[in-house]
C-alpha cells in the first residue's frame, strides 16, 4: 500500500481523534498533517498494524503539543475563539452540532486518559485490545478507565446520555 492510499484510508479517523483531543479545528488539521508527515518520513516496521502505528504517532503528537505548551491541565472547550460561527442550516444539522458541542464540553472535563479511552472505545468503537496496543496500557486499566470515565461523563451531562 502506498502512502497516498494510507493517507486517504486513515485521514478521517485520525483527524476525528485529534479533533476530539484538542477541540480546535485548525489545530486538529495541523496536528493531523504533522501525523501523516511523520508517517511519510518514518519507515513502517510492521511491528503492529498500520492503523495502530498511525494512531500511536497521532497520540504522541497530541501529547507533545500539550507538553510544549506546558498545559498540564486540559483546557475546556468554552473559549470564545473556538466557537464556530453559525449560518443558516437545516434544523437537524443544528441539533447535531449542539449535541457535538455538549459532548466536546463534557469530554474536556474528563482526565486526559479517560477522554482518550472513551474516544477509542465509544466514539471510534475500537476493541479493548486495539485500545491497549495504541495506548500501551493493560486491558484491565482500559476497562477500569472506561467505567470511571462513563460515570464521570454521565455526571457532566446531567445524567442524560441521549445520543452518546
Amino acid at each position: 500500500m502506498d502512502f497516498e492510499q494510507i493517507y486517504e484510508q486513515h485521514f478521517g479517523k485520525i483527524y476525528q481523534y485529534i479533533r476530539y483531543m484538542v477541540t480546535n479545528a485548525e489545530l486538529a488539521e495541523d496536528l493531523t498533517q504533522e501525523t501523516f508527515l511523520r508517517v511519510y518520513k518514518n519507515a513502517f516496521r510492521h511491528e503492529a498494524s498500520i492503523t495502530t502505528y498511525i494512531r500511536q504517532i497521532a497520540r504522541n503528537i497530541v501529547y507533545d503539543h500539550y507538553r510544549k505548551k506546558a498545559l498540564i491541565q486540559w483546557l475546556p472547550f468554552t473559549k470564545s475563539h473556538e466557537q464556530e460561527e453559525m449560518t443558516y442550516v437545516p434544523h437537524d444539522w443544528i441539533v447535531q452540532s449542539e449535541n457535538r458541542r455538549v459532548l466536546y464540553e463534557a469530554l474536556h472535563k474528563l482526565k486526559p486518559i479517560q477522554r482518550e479511552v472513551l474516544i477509542y472505545r465509544k466514539i471510534e468503537e475500537l476493541s479493548i485490545q486495539e485500545t491497549c496496543e495504541i495506548m500501551g496500557i493493560p486491558a484491565m486499566k482500559v476497562a477500569n478507565t472506561q467505567r470511571s470515565a462513563m460515570k464521570a461523563l454521565e455526571q457532566f451531562l446531567g445524567g442524560e446520555r441521549d445520543g452518546y
